[in-house]
């Protein structure tokens, strides 16, 4: 089976919004109440990428799957964290992508120097709390009401990962764009080694 983890590129938008797009129109996972356009999700992609990583998953020359870190709050303070979200194709759900996806952001985000992981998940969303807590994540708190989709209040649960040691004199993180690509391309590498 032909299938790879590469970076995400803005002429990925519509194969990326087709994973996506059912998450917003169908269920509360996605806060968004609107599907965006092509051309808003392309740059979106850009936005990101010019500093963090942003991945996906290809099976047979489709996108089945993607992940993505955002910086989680914009005060300096908060620079070493992102909030990191995975949304998965259901023909590819349960198979271990996200975690294979995660895994690789992972590795990225080391290589720039980001410490906190935090995922915001709908709390009826037992199946990304599950997942989340079978890679690392550790629950904060919930937030009660935060959000009103499909017709009712949902809640968000908060949860986090650190991937990196706390130090007095943390150095600042470096932008995705000024790491080495070939560093890049070994990380990517490493988890697109064929399967025998």
């Amino acid at each position: 089976m032909n299938e790879i983890i590469r970076l995400a590129h803005p002429e990925d938008a519509a194969a990326i919004l087709g994973v996506y797009r059912p998450f917003i129109t169908d269920t509360a996972i996605s806060f968004e109440y609107t599907v965006p356009s092509i051309a808003e999700f392309a740059e979106r992609i850009r936005s990101i990428t010019s500093e963090y990583p942003y991945l996906v998953y290809e099976r047979e020359g489709k996108i089945e799957g993607y992940a993505y870190v955002h910086r989680y709050l914009e005060r300096a303070a908060y620079q070493w964290d992102v909030e990191v979200t995975v949304y998965l194709s259901d023909a590819v759900r349960g198979s271990g992508i996200g975690a294979k996806l995660y895994a690789a952001m992972e590795k990225l985000l080391q290589l720039q120097g980001i410490i906190n992981l935090y995922a915001c998940i709908t709390a009826s969303n037992q199946a990304s709390i599950n997942f989340h807590a079978k890679t690392g994540y550790k629950m904060v708190g919930t937030f009660h009401k935060a959000g009103f989709k499909l017709g009712e209040w949902q809640d968000v649960v908060w949860m986090e990962k650190a991937i990196g040691c706390y130090s007095d004199k943390p150095q600042e993180p470096l932008p995705f764009t000024a790491l080495n690509d070939a560093d890049v391309a070994a990380v990517l590498a490493g988890f697109n080694e064929v399967r025998k």
